[in-house]
């Protein structure tokens, strides 16, 4: 029987013990909200790339941690409409390690957002920073980077707080922050569309 976690979760306690996964999950409950996001509609954001995650943390007694992980992503989003109902914003995140295989899937389906780990370990949110806190050791700013996801464009980047900033080079996003003890870097690097080519 499978777990639903809606705490705080330690340390992505739910991935192997070396990875850590940007957006995790298997297959999800509501079916897989990819199969229904037309890429090529006005409003879609289909693209695929590479990411990366470093960070760095020191303790109070000056010792240190730190974690990466690479890979590639898959992101699709786009807005539902069925019959008379409002329209649904979907959103849909796979993401894969370097060596290959699946770390999972992430996805919001209008006020739903679900994480599920390869393990069947299921996690919910009630919104994109909510389901962050539950994944990573460190508050990101999840607004932002699902904005990005949506609209990857040098001259239109998403706001950041406060001790974090964008880097572009050459369409190579990096995402520098300091937060407290902790030091690290997002890399993105979109390689392609998805449905347009």
């Amino acid at each position: 029987m499978q777990h639903v976690h809606t705490h705080q979760a330690g340390w992505l306690r739910w991935t192997a013990p070396v990875l850590l996964g940007f957006l995790l999950s298997a297959c999800s409950t509501l079916g897989k909200p990819a199969g229904g996001i037309d890429c090529t509609a006005s409003d879609a954001s289909c693209h695929y790339g590479r990411f990366g995650l470093l960070w760095k943390a020191v303790d109070d007694q000056g010792q240190v941690k730190a974690e990466s992980v690479s890979g590639s992503y898959e992101w699709r989003s786009g807005i539902a409409v069925k019959g008379d109902h409002p329209p649904v914003e979907l959103a849909y995140l796979e993401v894969n390690s370097t060596l290959g295989p699946s770390l999972g899937q992430a996805q919001r389906n209008g006020n739903y957002y679900e994480v599920r780990a390869a393990d069947g370990r299921v996690y919910l949110a009630q919104d994109w920073q909510s389901l962050f806190d539950l994944m990573f050791p460190v508050t990101l700013p999840a607004d932002a980077l699902v904005n990005w996801m949506k609209n990857p464009n040098p001259n239109q980047l998403p706001t950041l707080p406060e001790h974090w900033k964008w880097q572009n080079s050459d369409g190579h996003y990096r995402v520098l922050f300091v937060q407290n003890n902790t030091s690290g870097r997002i890399d993105l690097i979109p390689q392609g569309k998805i449905g347009r080519e």
